[in-house]
């Protein structure tokens, strides 16, 4: 039985998105950012400044002067990665609760959502792209929907590893029959509350590549990529490893080989390491 008028109604108990995060969403799509905007974009938050702080005086960038003020923050960390801080930093609070049925560990999902954030970063630098703010972005939010559809009870998900793993039907197809909607979907409707831009939604709305509108955006195509490494990669996998299988059109569409996906997963513990320095990781487990 469908039970997707609950699913949509507890939407309305989520805490909203933080509001600096939510306005660092809107910057992403504009052409150009000048150093004010985003001084005005963080003044406020006294916990996304701190960090601000804190990593720029980190030893990560062993800059000559201490850095006392925004402003001097953002011409040493450059946009792209202060947007990435101002996003991780709102996001860190929206992932504090534990997602049972899909991950055994308290922080598998955020520790999930930082890992594709972090392959992104390898690709979109493998493939030369230089919005790297978006990208990392789409990675981190990509799960959202899991934070609603976890909170449903552990009888749900024996239902849905029945499902995936007795009848052979994919997760996706498992939430549905079991919730009448899917994560990406209830992630999508999330995403339109909090009012994200249009193309980090249908990223989080269609990442699995289950619908033909997936394929109007490489970013959508770069996350599913991103998430399938990033699964590759973990212990706690959850139910969603057991149906996750690669799309050899997606790696066609970026002209990769195996062997490049072999290169970005011998870079990945130096990538993790390094967030763990650049953002404080080992603070938000």
């Amino acid at each position: 039985m469908s039970i997707v008028p609950q699913v949509l109604r507890s939407l309305k108990n989520l805490p909203p998105f933080p509001a600096v995060a939510q306005r660092a969403l809107l910057l992403l799509n504009a052409p150009e950012v000048n150093i004010q905007e985003l001084v005005e974009v963080v003044k406020f938050d006294p916990a996304v400044t701190a960090n601000i702080l804190r990593i720029s005086n980190s030893a990560y960038f062993a800059s000559n002067q201490e850095i006392h003020s925004l402003h001097q923050a953002l011409m040493l960390l450059g946009t792209q990665e202060l947007l990435k801080i101002i996003v991780f930093s709102g996001a860190t609070r929206l992932f504090m609760s534990a997602t049972p049925g899909y991950f055994t560990e308290r922080r598998g999902l955020w520790q999930h959502s930082v890992s594709c954030a972090l392959m992104m970063d390898l690709l979109t630098r493998k493939l030369h792209l230089s919005d790297q703010a978006t990208g990392f972005t789409a990675g981190l939010l990509h799960d959202i929907g899991k934070i609603v559809l976890s909170s449903f009870g552990e009888q749900k998900f024996i239902e849905i590893k029945e499902l995936v793993e007795q009848q052979g039907v994919s997760l996706l197809e498992a939430e549905k029959i079991v919730f009448g909607i899917n994560h990406a979907e209830i992630g999508g409707e999330m995403a339109r509350m909090w009012n994200f831009p249009d193309r980090l939604r249908l990223v989080i709305a269609y990442h699995h590549l289950d619908k033909p509108e997936a394929h109007i955006d490489d970013l959508i195509l770069l996350v599913y990529l991103a998430d399938l490494l990033a699964l590759m990669e973990e212990q706690d996998r959850g139910p969603e490893a057991l149906d996750f299988t690669g799309d050899p059109e997606v790696l066609s569409h970026f002209n990769l080989e195996p062997r490049d996906l072999e290169e970005i997963l011998s870079q990945f513990g130096s990538a993790r390491d390094e967030a763990q320095v650049f953002f404080g990781l080992m603070e938000s487990r």
